[in-house]
């Protein structure tokens, strides 16, 4: 028996138009606040896709910044992906946990290097993990040697430091009473247990609604294949900080993907979505092996032309 070729009626967006009524909300009133799993809160309902003409960390921060959160594409290598992870949770934060160091016998070379990477003016230097000085760009800004260790340039005496505990508030005030730009929090012994910044304290006030986590840094989403190298992948991401994971296929109601959610879920402790799915049944099945979310929808974009290249989908 041919199987019937036509399922039912279903509409996409272009189809559809909402009738203005009346109404007594004014735009600054609505609350847009949503909830992307149980853990992870979105001020704005807005995810950026995991394509390579997309997202990046430059497009993370951006809407992070705005109260939503970017999925970083996988088309690079682990540790290309890793980084890009590593850059979000560091373009701003609370106190930076585990700030970028230097040792007092490295050179301005490196230095240099670092602080491009990184796009850091500041960076603590340290020796047997107590705080033995400061070094910014200022003090390399006319330093032709660039082979000198940056022992000659930081700034080793009298440093303002915060102690363990420190809050924003006391920490702002504490860099405009100094007028400096980088707070070294140290504990009782002298060891570097963070770093506030005062671009950190500037940027919350410039985004009080930017999606945070529990320590103040942005929060960055990656996607992730089911090939083999998926868990070392993982790994990584997961060792980078990223807030939530992805395992972002054209066909997410199959037997690799919901196998490769169980594996994942039951080795780290991180939010995770799949997809992509088209019916209900596939959602069932996802959030059975262990999905914190699924993600709904099988193309065509501007770009994604699954729908039309793989004849499978539904309207959206």
């Amino acid at each position: 028996m041919a199987l019937k070729k036509i399922v039912g009626e279903a509409i996409t967006y272009d189809d559809v138009l909402l009738v203005p009524a009346k109404s007594t909300v004014l735009p600054r009133e609505t609350e847009v606040r949503t909830r992307l799993t149980r853990h992870i809160d979105l001020n704005i309902p807005l995810i950026s896709a995991a394509m390579d003409t997309v997202t990046e960390s430059s497009m993370a921060i951006a809407i992070a910044r705005e109260g939503g959160i970017g999925i970083l594409h996988k088309n690079m290598s682990i540790r290309l992906q890793a980084e890009e992870v590593d850059k979000v949770k560091r373009s701003e934060s609370g106190m930076i946990l585990h700030p970028i160091t230097l040792g007092p016998n490295q050179t301005v070379r490196e230095a240099l290097e670092v602080m491009r990477k990184y796009s850091v003016s500041g960076i603590p230097i340290v020796q047997d993990e107590k705080l033995v000085g400061i070094l910014t760009n200022r003090d390399l800004r006319f330093e032709p040697n660039f082979e000198l260790e940056v022992s000659h340039l930081m700034t080793a005496g009298n440093l303002v430091t915060a102690p363990v505990g420190t809050t924003l508030g006391e920490a702002e005030v504490i860099l405009q009473k100094h007028r400096i730009e980088k707070l070294p929090v140290v504990d009782k012994n002298g060891r570097l247990k963070g770093l506030i910044t005062f671009k950190d304290i500037q940027k919350k006030k410039r985004h009080p609604f930017a999606c945070k986590d529990k320590l103040g840094r942005l929060r960055a989403g990656a996607a992730v294949g089911v090939t083999s190298d998926t868990m070392e992948r993982v790994t990584a991401l997961v060792d980078a900080g990223v807030d939530v994971l992805i395992v972002d296929t054209a066909h997410g109601h199959s037997k690799g993907v919901m196998a490769m959610v169980k594996q994942i879920k039951a080795r780290f402790d991180v939010e995770l979505i799949a997809g992509n799915i088209a019916t209900a049944e596939a959602t069932r099945d996802l959030v059975k092996a262990g999905a914190d979310a699924v993600k709904v929808g099988i193309g065509p974009g501007s770009i994604c032309t699954t729908r039309v290249v793989a004849g499978v989908g539904v309207p959206q």
